[in-house]
C-alpha cells in the first residue's frame, strides 16, 4: 500500500480547517451533525480546533447491506436537537455515492 496522505498532513488539514469554521461562525452557535458510526474520531478532532460555543448531536444511517449499497437510505438514529433557523455542519468519514447526504 502507499502512503497518500501523511499523518501529519491531516493533522495540519484538520488545523486549518477548524479554523476557518471558528472565523466563519464567529459570533454563531452552530449545530455539528456527525454521521455515525465513522465520524466520530474525525469529528472530535475537528471540535477540538473549532474555538466556538458549538452544539453537537449524531444520526445513524444504513444504505449498506454486506459489501452492497441497497440504493436507499434508512435511519437507525435521528437526531434529537432542533435545528431551526440554525446553521448545521454535516461530518461524514467518507462519501461514495453522495446518497447519504440526500436525505
Amino acid at each position: 500500500m502507499k502512503l497518500l496522505v501523511s499523518e501529519n498532513e491531516i493533522k495540519e488539514r484538520v488545523k486549518a480547517l477548524g479554523k476557518k469554521i471558528t472565523e466563519d461562525y464567529k459570533g454563531e452557535s452552530p449545530i455539528f451533525i456527525g454521521i455515525l458510526n465513522g465520524c466520530y474520531v474525525f469529528m472530535a478532532d475537528l471540535l477540538r480546533e473549532v474555538n466556538l460555543d458549538v452544539e453537537v448531536d449524531f444520526v445513524k444511517i444504513r444504505s449498506y447491506e454486506g459489501d452492497s449499497s441497497t440504493g436507499t437510505i434508512k435511519f437507525r438514529k435521528d437526531i434529537s436537537a432542533d435545528i431551526d433557523d440554525r446553521h448545521v455542519i454535516i461530518v461524514e468519514d467518507i462519501i461514495d455515492s453522495g446518497l447519504q447526504l440526500i436525505f
